[in-house]
């Protein structure tokens, strides 16, 4: 059994946003592990629950934000923040809030993205980005899901490298149209230093596009950043076994982490 929470949780905006969310409990007792859930352009959808209710199912407790409403933002390609960066401090502010929070464990709290999250816990991986808000800290563990891969160290702003001594597993689709490569991930780890290579894992979802675990119709949608940095279109299409497999890997991989509750 979980108990379901509407919350909102200040960012480490000066003044802060105030960030809406759903927080999801198992009824466990203890304190529990915890996993962030950082949505995509589109904004909050069915896909963040896919991955909260096997990990509830698992001990952990689960917070989803929804950082595009108090921005004002519609989502989509002209719908989101123009900078990445510029949302660190709502995924800091999340963590903060909850290792405040009686029912979790401070030092256990994990984090995963999906395409525009994914992005934010690319970059939360990154000591540059992670010492401004936690000084020597970090994430106990980091999930990005097609997060897409041509674009770190090769654009300002998107640097991947010094890494936090946490655990990463980055999660491609084969058929990804922003990467058009499906060893786009094993391709970015390999380009790493070896310290860094060695805290990073990756799995490629066979005849997988963007947005794979994500239910609905396939669709396109323009983005400067498809297509390797050329732009144009990008499909989007629910594949349910895909799907079915990244939230078992999603389970695995922050139990084995940060340990079972």
């Amino acid at each position: 059994m979980t108990t379901l929470h509407y919350v909102t949780v200040p960012s480490l905006h000066e003044p802060p946003l105030s960030i809406a969310g759903r927080l999801r409990i198992p009824e466990i007792d203890g304190k529990l592990p915890a996993v962030i859930l950082l949505h995509g352009s589109a904004g909050p959808s069915e896909r963040e629950g896919g991955y909260a209710g096997p990990l509830n199912e698992a001990g952990f407790v689960t917070l989803e934000l929804d950082q595009w409403s108090p921005r004002g933002l519609a989502g989509g390609a002209e719908g989101r923040p123009r900078t990445v960066v510029e949302t660190l401090p709502d995924l800091y502010g999340a963590r903060a809030w909850l290792a405040a929070h009686p029912r979790v464990d401070a030092t256990r709290i994990g984090v995963i993205g999906f395409s525009f999250g994914a992005v934010a816990a690319m970059l939360a991986a990154t000591k540059a980005q992670n010492h401004p808000f936690l000084g020597d800290g970090h994430f106990a563990a980091l999930m990005p899901v097609y997060p897409i891969c041509h674009l770190y160290n090769r654009v300002r702003g998107f640097e991947f490298a010094d890494l936090v001594d946490a655990p990463i597993l980055i999660v491609t689709g084969a058929l990804d149209a922003y990467d058009n490569d499906p060893t786009a991930g094993e391709t970015l780890v390999a380009s790493l230093s070896d310290a860094d290579r060695a805290r990073v894992r990756t799995e490629v979802m066979a005849d997988a596009h963007h947005g794979f675990d994500m239910p609905g119709e396939a669709r396109q949608a323009q983005d400067p950043a498809g297509n390797r940095g050329k732009g144009g279109l990008v499909t989007m299409a629910y594949h349910p076994e895909a799907a079915e497999r990244a939230h078992a890997l999603a389970v695995a991989f922050f139990s084995e982490a940060m340990g079972s509750p």
